[in-house]
Parts: C-alpha cells; sequence; structure tokens
C-alpha cells in the first residue's frame, strides 16, 4: 500500500464512549502527519470539530484508508457505499460482539501503529449481488451483500422454490430464508442453525429459517452458484434485508429473486496477530461446555 495521507472515518456515534474515541484518534493522526476524514453528519452527531468534514462519498474518494469504530453493523453499513470496494478498511470493535472486526478498542492504537509499518495483510471477502424482480415493475431492485440477504414475511409462513444454477433444489415453507456469504456464516445464519464457514472460502450458504419440515437442512453451494427463489403465492408484504438493510416488496407467485456471487469484493485490512479461530473459540464459547473444571 502507498504511504498512508488520510484516513477516513466512519463511526457509530451511538456508542456512549464514541466522541472520545475520535477525537483521540483524530489527534493520533494529526501529529503523524495524517488527515483524518469524518463525514459531516457524523462529525455534527458527535458536537466536535474535526480536521477534515465532508460528505461520506467524498470520503470514500479522498481516503486512503477507512477506519470503521463501531461493530459489525458499522462495518455494513460502510460496506454498501459506492466504491468502497477499492479502499482497505480497517475495522476496530468499539461495542460487545464483532465478528468482522479486526481488533478490540484495547488494541487501537498498536492496531494503527502497525498500519503505518505496514504489519498487515489484506484480506478479499466475498460479496452477493442480488436482484429482486417484481411484476409491475420495469426495473428490478438490485443490491449488494457482505454478509446475507434474508427473505421473510413476519406474520405468516411463506412458500419458496429455490434453485441452483437452475435445478430445483429445495421447496421451502418455512418463515423465510438466509443466503448468506462466509462472512455471514457467524450472523443471522448462525442463530438459526446454518454451518460456520471459514471467510477465505468462496461458497453460498442457503438457511431456512424455522422450516415447516423436518427434512429441511442449511446448505452450502459452492461460490459461483447461481441461486434462485421463486415464489409460489403472492404476498402483500415480503421483506428483503440486505445486509440487514430492511426493503419491503409485494411479490406476486412467480416472483423471482437471483443471489450469485458479486464481481466486487470487500478489502478487510488484518493484523498479523488476528486469529478468526481465536475469535470464534472465545465470542461463541466453542467447547466451554465439554471441558472439566
Amino acid at each position: 500500500m502507498k504511504k498512508i495521507k488520510s484516513v477516513g472515518l466512519f463511526v457509530n456515534t451511538t456508542k456512549a464512549n464514541a466522541a472520545n474515541v475520535v477525537h483521540g484518534v483524530s489527534t493520533w493522526l494529526k501529529e503523524r502527519g495524517i488527515v483524518s476524514l469524518l463525514p459531516e453528519e457524523q462529525s455534527a452527531a458527535l458536537g466536535g470539530t474535526y480536521q477534515t468534514c465532508i460528505s461520506k462519498t467524498d470520503v470514500v474518494e479522498q481516503a486512503d484508508v477507512i477506519l470503521v469504530l463501531g461493530g459489525d453493523g458499522t462495518l455494513l453499513s460502510a460496506a454498501h457505499m459506492p466504491q468502497i470496494e477499492n479502499v482497505p478498511i480497517l475495522a476496530i470493535n468499539i461495542g460487545t460482539l464483532g465478528f468482522l472486526t479486526d481488533a478490540s478498542l484495547d488494541e487501537l492504537y498498536p492496531t494503527l501503529e502497525s498500519l503505518l509499518t505496514g504489519d498487515y495483510r489484506i484480506e478479499h471477502r466475498m460479496m452477493l449481488e442480488v436482484v429482486v424482480n417484481r411484476q409491475g415493475f420495469p426495473q428490478p431492485f438490485r443490491a449488494f451483500a457482505l454478509n446475507d440477504v434474508v427473505i421473510r414475511h413476519y406474520t405468516r409462513l411463506i412458500e419458496l422454490d429455490a434453485y441452483v444454477d437452475g435445478e430445483l433444489f429445495i421447496p421451502y415453507n418455512a418463515d423465510g430464508l438466509i443466503i448468506a456469504t462466509p462472512s455471514g456464516s457467524t450472523g443471522y445464519s448462525l442463530s438459526c442453525a446454518g454451518t460456520i464457514v471459514a471467510p477465505q472460502l468462496e461458497a453460498i450458504l442457503l438457511t431456512p429459517i424455522a422450516p415447516h419440515s423436518l427434512t429441511v437442512r442449511p446448505f452450502v453451494a459452492h461460490g459461483g452458484a447461481e441461486i434462485t427463489v421463486k415464489m409460489r403465492a403472492a404476498y402483500q408484504s415480503v421483506d428483503v434485508f440486505v445486509d440487514g438493510q430492511r426493503e419491503t416488496h409485494s411479490l406476486t407467485a412467480g416472483a423471482v429473486i437471483e443471489v450469485k456471487k458479486a464481481e466486487r469484493t470487500i478489502q478487510l485490512i488484518r493484523s498479523q496477530h488476528h486469529s478468526y479461530y481465536k475469535a470464534l473459540r472465545e465470542k461463541l464459547m466453542l467447547g466451554e461446555s465439554s471441558r472439566r473444571p
């Protein structure tokens, strides 16, 4: 990576310690001749004055690195910015639980030191492209997901047919269906008994939400698979969540939702000391019940 001259800050301003963290980071960067770029609305929410306050789009265009201060949700929000795939992202967890973030708040400044000295690696994380084709709408809804695409109805069972590479795979009668990346395997998919998949892999996970059949199980398709979901009945209000961001669509019988690997990826900066397996073990307490006192 070229010498870092500017760092964009995307912050979860609802965190109680957010203002102090941003002030400390901005001061630390300024002392090293690095400009901190903060979106205008986040600066206003924090009640502070920082070196450069510009639009989110300009932050992405001008920053050499994006520093996310928050949790997984803050990172997912940043991942939806246009052109964000062109900028490496360092995510620091200033909340509680985070699987996508690289380090905790206690590790913030050592991690920044490693960033400036080049002591890190970059992981390219797979994303999904989702297209929703609805009858009566000439333009389909299109979006990208780093974690998952969730199709569900909150008040009733829905009937879905899932196709993999054009072949009917599973007819679902369920509360919904989660289509996730390996990065998203530790999110909503995990809470619905989905498989944990190493984030370096390219795969697409299909995890049903409360299926009304004992024979339906989560499934992992290859990364290049094209997933097509067709509605078997008409629904006035079906929610399609893309990385937790809600889109409500009226889907008639035969409406089609297409999901496949996106051409874009997200660049996550990882400390050389970061261990995905350690994070899983500690945050999910894997194997804890089998340990003897």
